[in-house]
């Protein structure tokens, strides 16, 4: 089915200082594009979130952050040995390799001491359980959203099926006026001249088929129905819907260019806004 592109969920899982909370948000894009912020986390875990989005997102600028009750505290903070030591054996390295002793003192930190709570949270199924959540919820938003802009295309789409099936009333009656009309300015042209009436005739002929929009017509018939299966199917269609649509709207400029009647231009006017608008809505399409 139809989905958007946009959509928005937060989950948690977790409680007390274990307890972490995610927020994924997306909007248009052509490609999958992930932006984690506020854990550190493993390569392995990132990949494992990285695959499971690509699998249930699929494409899109997505953000997601992440939140934990620990680091609403700043103040709660625990000591970070494993860091201290290892500090104090690179320094007892250097000096033994390279002679040169070095002030810790001089180089320590407050990082170096202490580390946020935060950087406990490091259980990969919690984290995993969250982000599978918020992102069900996105997809979720995204599905109602979808099903509002299918509705609105396949309406554009009825409209435009329509004013063509309106045009293509419309030729018969304006070919006649149209062979009237050359038939006549060439008379006046011509008046004092013998003209061959059955040359004439042919070249009339050769000029009204080049305006004839009958195949533009048949492949637009024929655009409207893949336009509609493919909106109403249950794959992913906004690659597809875009590169349909640039053919419909080469076919309804060809038409145009065709046009000798103003009621034909007309139509085909309206039929360029119609198709703007669905260009518009097939943007947020996934």
């Amino acid at each position: 089915m139809i989905q958007s592109m946009t959509g928005f969920g937060r989950s948690s899982a977790g409680r007390g200082n274990n307890k972490i909370s995610v927020s994924i948000r997306c909007v248009n894009g052509k490609v999958l594009d992930l932006k984690i912020r506020g854990l550190d986390l493993e390569y392995s875990l990132e990949k494992s979130i990285r695959d499971m989005l690509s699998e249930k997102i699929i494409r899109g600028t997505v953000h997601i952050n992440f939140e934990s009750d620990s680091s609403l505290n700043s103040q709660d903070f625990i000591f970070n040995e494993s860091r201290l030591k290892l500090l104090i054996t690179t320094l007892a390295t250097i000096e033994k390799k390279y002679g040169h002793k070095l002030n810790i003192n001089e180089i320590i930190t407050s990082n170096d001491l202490f580390m946020s709570n935060e950087s406990k949270i490091n259980d990969s199924k919690l984290i995993l359980r969250a982000i599978r959540d918020a992102s069900n919820k996105v997809i979720k938003m995204r599905k109602t959203e979808g099903a509002v802009l299918k509705d609105d295309i396949l309406k554009r789409i009825a409209l435009l099926k329509k004013i063509l099936s309106t045009i293509e009333k419309q030729i018969p009656l304006e070919h006649k006026k149209r062979i009237k009309k050359l038939k006549n300015r060439i008379s006046d042209l011509l008046k004092d001249f013998q003209v061959d009436d059955l040359r004439m005739n042919q070249e009339i002929a050769h000029l009204v088929d080049k305006a004839d929009i009958t195949e533009e017509v048949v492949r637009l018939k024929s655009h409207f129905l893949q336009f509609e299966k493919i909106v109403r199917g249950s794959k992913p269609a906004g690659k597809s819907l875009n590169f349909l649509l640039q053919e419909i709207s080469r076919e309804i400029n060809t038409i145009g260019s065709k046009s000798f009647s103003d009621k034909v231009v007309k139509h085909v006017i309206g039929m360029k806004e119609e198709s703007e608008k669905i260009r518009e809505q097939i943007q947020n399409i996934l």
